[in-house]
């Protein structure tokens, strides 16, 4: 079937308490480990790539091929989704490429100028039927090509903040830093689960966790039950999938490379596989 818009997955997501997994994508064998993975548990799935990661693989249109492809050999049910966008150039060139949801990160402007560039982002996305991402806050670690921000730098959502943000710019989804990071954790995972009950309670949209590589299961389970509905997963497909390389060097030939990387792309699906069972609370 053909892509969906990526906020028809989250509301009916967030009306029966799960959340979508939303894997990063970057070439050919990770849009096909994210598609089986969707098939082998009857979920619907979020491709995302940020401007770094589709260039790498030859741009929003190559992308959007690749992932058209494998959605419609599985039979899945998917969103395609651009990942912290830096310029409304990149919003631009993936809505014409084809993509159903956008982000344009404006996180780190000042409060007004993120408002102004997520109307932007909403009144473009608007003529192409697709939906949009917004973040308010800091969420730590890196973020696509982005520069890291320093700890001193971090600020959470304010949840009065976010509700006047949502209303002004119209956004069908808000991202929100309650205490991830990308990346790789530094220390213990500290999330703020009070501040995401009070968003949720304050935020009609549906809510969107980013950093969720490394987030204790329990404390996943505990932001979904206060109303995430989007959990972005990155770096533990590239550990999964490097461990998968460690592996296959013990057992199979490079020069074979047919063979050789079938078993870290199995590796990376279950990983996804198991990220979309924790996230569906099966």
């Amino acid at each position: 079937m053909p892509l969906v818009r990526m906020d028809s997955l989250l509301r009916a997501a967030r009306e029966e308490r799960r959340a979508v997994a939303a894997f990063e994508c970057w070439d050919s064998s990770s849009v096909q480990a994210i598609a089986l993975a969707a098939e082998r548990t009857g979920a619907p799935v979020i491709f995302q790539a940020s401007p770094t990661e589709y260039t790498y693989c030859g741009g929003p249109a190559a992308l959007k091929a690749m992932v058209d492809w494998y959605v419609a050999e599985t039979g899945i049910t998917g969103a395609l989704h651009l990942d912290h966008g830096s310029a409304l150039e990149h919003v631009e060139e993936c809505l014409c490429a084809g993509f159903t949801s956008v982000m344009l990160d404006a996180s780190r402007h000042p409060y007004e100028e993120n408002v102004r560039l997520t109307r932007d982002t909403v009144s473009l996305a608007r003529h192409y039927d697709a939906s949009v991402e917004a973040e308010l806050g800091h969420v730590l670690g890196l973020e696509g090509d982005l520069e890291d921000v320093p700890d001193d730098e971090a600020a959470q959502t304010d949840p009065e903040q976010a509700a006047a943000f949502v209303a002004e710019t119209q956004a069908d989804c808000l991202a929100v830093a309650i205490g991830t990071i990308h990346g790789v954790y530094r220390g213990k995972p500290e999330i703020n689960l009070p501040r995401l009950r009070k968003i949720a309670s304050l935020v009609s949209v549906p809510l969107v966790l980013h950093g969720g590589s490394g987030t204790p299961d329990d404390l996943i389970r505990a932001c979904i039950h206060e109303g995430v509905s989007k959990i972005n997963i990155c770096t533990e497909l590239q550990q999964a999938w490097l461990a998968g390389i460690e592996e296959s060097v013990k057992v199979n030939s490079i020069s074979v490379p047919g063979r050789f990387y079938t078993l870290p792309r199995e590796r990376l699906v279950e990983r996804m596989v198991e990220k979309i069972r924790l996230f569906s609370g099966v």
